[in-house]
């Protein structure tokens, strides 16, 4: 069965790309999401309203099999990153979902269907997976993560049997998501992306994190730590839109990929409008008493995410969401240390939140106050 390459460049190359799979897979992705987050809106929600409904529990499920996002079908986004030959447009990418071993394969450089299972609920190095052949050991590692928290592990292992088939829905997933939903709207999509691309090619920027901030409008960039230890040697950015506040990145060996939302002039949009917009998500998310309570708590010092739920007593799961869709407006930053995130209030939104009276509150005309 033949083999599709790696990118392998000189150190720290960075690459605008247009590309009708990356993007494919990005709105499918945000389309799953459109059900699970909040502040995405317009075409993601408006497709998820509008899908068969076998083909949406489908997306669903993919997104979320062995145990939770991304899912198979999330990390196989993330890999595409690394492998241009499937960049060009969804045949190539289908054949090479159809052309992936059953096995786990070798990681990075040829994973196998079951290799994205199981690096879909943590790296190879925490799952102790790494070196492993396929077989029974493999097998058990995955059962051991599914019993420690809960899901049906004889049922997600029934699916993990048959690679064979979990291959076939994969890629007759992207077949019928592209056919049915995303070929119509690749006249509104390509110009987009094609224009944020043009205007980047070629630009000199400092260093990859600050480029990366700048796109993103975040404090910080994904992964952020690695790249500054030199951990990658080629950066992919790939512009999508209909993604609301988020970003998404995937890290396949020395490959780094990310993509970013196009700018609104590449939208041709009003920036005002998208700061607007940016402004409406902010007090969207200070709208909920939930969120506030978490905030209050944050006020003095930094929390951990299961500390945050030990004093709120809301399930993690809430609360999780509640974080994420505050980091992604930009009312928190998050670190991470010894495998746990701790979020804080971002010090940056005070002075943004002060500049909404400038914006929709008119200053003294000089007209008179008494009635």
């Amino acid at each position: 069965m033949p083999r599709l390459s790696r990118v392998s460049t000189p150190k720290q190359t960075v690459e605008f790309v247009v590309s009708e799979s990356l993007d494919l897979m990005n709105s499918m992705y945000f389309t799953h999401l459109a059900g699970e987050v909040e502040g995405i809106d317009g075409w993601p929600q408006r497709v998820r309203g509008e899908m068969e409904p076998r083909l949406l529990q489908e997306l669903d499920f993919l997104y979320t099999f062995p145990k939770g996002q991304p899912g198979v079908m999330g990390t196989l986004g993330d890999r595409l990153f690394a492998y241009p030959e499937t960049w060009q447009n969804v045949e190539s990418l289908v054949r090479f979902v159809r052309q992936l071993t059953t096995d786990i394969g070798q990681w990075p450089e040829d994973p196998g269907v079951q290799g994205l299972a199981l690096y879909s609920i943590g790296t190879p190095s925490a799952l102790g997976w790494h070196d492993l052949d396929p077989g029974a050991s493999a097998r058990e590692t995955l059962r051991s993560a599914l019993e420690a928290e809960g899901p049906d592990a004889d049922t997600v292992l029934a699916v993990y049997d048959n690679p064979a088939e979990l291959r076939e829905r994969m890629a007759r997933l992207i077949e019928r998501f592209y056919e049915e939903h995303y070929r119509g709207d690749l006249p509104r999509r390509l110009p987009c992306i094609e224009r944020s691309v043009t205007a980047h090619r070629g630009v000199q920027e400092p260093n990859v994190v600050d480029l990366m901030c700048r796109l993103t409008g975040r404090a910080e960039a994904c992964c952020q730590e690695d790249i500054h230890r030199g951990a990658f040697d080629r950066f992919i950015f790939a512009p999508s839109i209909d993604m609301g506040p988020y970003v998404s990145c995937g890290v396949t060996g020395r490959v780094h990929g990310l993509f970013y939302p196009c700018e609104a002039q590449s939208v041709h949009e009003d920036p005002e409008d998208e700061e607007t917009r940016r402004l409406a998500r902010v007090f969207k998310a200070l709208s909920d008493e939930q969120r506030l309570r978490i905030l209050n708590l944050l006020r003095d010092r930094e929390m951990y995410a299961q500390e945050i739920v030990e004093h709120t007593g809301l399930h993690q799961s809430v609360v999780s969401r509640h974080l994420t869709f505050m980091k992604a407006v930009g009312l928190l930053s998050e670190r991470r240390q010894n495998n746990m995130k701790f979020f804080s209030i971002d010090p940056s939104i005070r002075g943004e939140l002060s500049k909404t009276l400038n914006r929709f509150v008119p200053r003294d005309s000089g007209r008179n106050e008494g009635v």
